[in-house]
């Protein structure tokens, strides 16, 4: 599986909207992407939603993994998890905002 995983990496990395390398991806590391969800987000609705932005967000910044250096599935748990904290940052941040409250920009 893993090499799998390693193939649509490569194929991430060369076109990151390239919709069967996300399949791929998703196949290979989907189980490894839902468990850093459920870490930040709890077994729930809002963490299977979160997967998806876990993916999406793994997939744009598939040009910064070296191969040489590091394991897909290292750089993926590292990547993903940054994500997830970003998303639980901004969603713990509207919820003290409230409802209706709208940010500066």
């Amino acid at each position: 599986m893993m090499d799998r995983g390693k193939d649509a990496l490569r194929r991430l990395r060369a076109n990151p909207t390239d919709p069967i390398a996300l399949i791929l991806f998703y196949e290979a590391f989907g189980r490894e992407l839902q468990k850093v969800a459920a870490r930040h987000f709890g077994k729930n609705q809002l963490a299977n939603k979160a997967v998806l932005n876990l993916l999406v967000a793994v997939a744009s910044q598939a040009r910064t993994c070296n191969l040489q250096t590091m394991q897909t599935r290292q750089w993926l748990l590292q990547s993903a998890d940054i994500e997830a904290r970003r998303l639980r940052e901004a969603l713990d941040a509207a919820v003290v905002r409230g409802p209706g409250a709208r940010s500066a920009r």
